[in-house]
């Protein structure tokens, strides 16, 4: 058994949660999400995005829905504003392709804990049986020759799994979470670049006044 292994991206990672023994056995007491089966959780995110859309589409009003504050009306003139389109569309794409890269390790980690959960920690696990004792007896009938028995690591593989399988999916939860918050960021860029070039496009002199 190694020690402890300090994380390589927090040089003071949290503490060891305190353990709670409300029942005073000694023993840590079963966690809210003992033995449920948190699955149903577990987003499912793709990337569904082959090629990002154009910034020549005119950009959706995403100001309505929320309740929050109204935001703040500008009427004050800006100043020079200098967007590099190009290099937005460059950065997009360069996320898009994490983004992808993200989903397809996330899934591997996703099926694999769907797939083994339930026997991983030895849950249900079986031995063969074998006649103990004496071999002079050992042509004598024994009604337990050729099954199998309980594994007398069964029970304790059960109430391990009972609490690192909803933990587990807690982790594909808040891992699925960050990758969702990721392709919003990247529609928003997608969004800001509509947003410049419909500023842009926009931004001509108006049709002379008609003559009197």
């Amino acid at each position: 058994m190694t020690g402890p292994i300090d994380s390589q991206y927090d040089e003071t990672p949290l503490p060891e949660p305190e353990m709670v023994d409300e029942d005073g056995d000694g023993a840590a007491d079963p966690s809210e999400d003992n033995g449920k089966d948190l699955s149903y959780l577990v987003p499912d995110p793709e990337v569904v995005w082959d090629v990002p859309p154009s910034f020549n589409i005119d950009p959706k009003d995403l100001s309505g829905g929320g309740n929050g504050p109204e935001p703040e009306k500008i009427t004050e003139p800006s100043g020079d504003l200098r967007v590099d389109l190009g290099a937005l569309r460059t950065a997009e794409k360069s996320m898009l392709t994490e983004a992808r890269g993200a989903v397809d390790k996330y899934e591997e980690v996703r099926a694999l804990v769907a797939a083994v959960k339930d026997t991983v920690f030895g849950q249900g696990a079986k031995d063969k049986y074998e006649r103990g004792g004496d071999n002079s007896n050992s042509m004598s009938y024994d009604p337990q020759q050729g099954k199998s028995v309980d594994n007398p690591f069964a029970e304790t593989g059960e109430t391990f799994a009972a609490e690192m399988n909803p933990a587990m999916e807690r982790a594909l939860l808040e891992v699925g979470a960050t990758i969702e918050k990721l392709g919003e960021y990247i529609a928003l860029l997608n969004h800001s670049g509509q947003v410049y070039a419909e500023a842009d496009r926009k931004s001509r002199f108006p049709a002379p006044p008609p003559k009197a």
